[in-house]
């Protein structure tokens, strides 16, 4: 696969106004995060399985993933009421936009103008947990008596999984929407995180095309990478086989 590589000089990035380099490096690395974490669901939603414990962890698994995913969208548009609108880029920016990314600027802008959007509602239980002993005992009081719940144990910590703590966090997600079937709910939120995250990269990724043609140019070099695998292939399982002796490392290959 083929690549172009920019480069940009700290001196020159240096010069260019503060509320512009700073919206840009914000950007670019919340749209970092975005790829990587979409990519990630899709990974553990590709699994395919007809056992149901693994089942269970899968699912675990990528709930815990499109939580984080949609604290980090609505921490992207806090970023955009603050450093885009705030910062007065907009009044620049915007007139760049096709009309394709002004539907997804637009796009955005109502559905986080919805106080009631899933995406915020869920953003509290992505970072703080259940903070309050009275909201956890409460749960458990409310879930239906005939609710079995289950833990599963290993020799190897990460390969626990402890779906009941999971259950009563969906029950938690579950009361504060107002959705009372689960997989409705679910559904409903993954849906949501999907086409929220699309409107962002496409008009994130148009501002940082901008702003690197504007004070860089486009002149770029090509990079050859190995070819990747087809995105339908990869997988992100729950359960693994633990190598202790096996450390991760950061060091660069010759």
């Amino acid at each position: 696969m083929e690549l172009l590589k920019v480069e940009i000089p700290k001196t020159k990035l240096s010069s260019i106004p503060k509320n512009e380099r700073v919206f840009f490096v914000q950007a670019g690395n919340l749209l970092n995060d975005l790829s990587m974490l979409q990519k990630l669901v899709l990974f553990t939603t590709n699994t395919k399985t007809t056992n149901k414990t693994v089942r269970t962890a899968q699912n675990l698994q990528a709930l815990c993933l499109i939580r984080i995913q949609a604290g980090k969208l609505d921490e992207s548009w806090e970023l955009l009421q603050k450093n885009y609108f705030g910062a007065g880029l907009s009044r620049d920016y915007d007139r760049m936009l096709s009309k394709s990314e002004e539907q997804c600027l637009d796009n955005i802008k109502k559905y986080f103008a919805r106080k009631s959007n899933l995406i915020s509602l869920v953003r509290d239980y992505t970072f703080h947990y259940f903070t309050s002993s009275e909201q956890v005992s409460q749960l458990i009081d409310d879930a239906p008596p005939s609710e079995i719940f289950e833990v599963f144990m290993s020799d190897y910590y990460a390969n626990c999984v402890f779906s009941v703590s999971n259950v009563l966090l969906t029950l938690a997600i579950l009361k504060s929407t107002g959705i009372t079937h689960t997989d409705k709910a679910i559904t409903k939120l993954l849906r949501d995180v999907q086409k929220v995250t699309r409107w962002f990269g496409v008009f994130l990724g148009r501002c940082l095309l901008v702003f690197v043609e504007k004070h860089f140019g486009l002149e770029s070099t090509k990079v050859q990478i190995p070819e990747p695998p087809d995105i339908s292939d990869v997988t992100l399982p729950y359960f693994i086989r633990a190598n202790f002796g096996r450390q991760i490392s950061f060091k660069q290959q010759p």
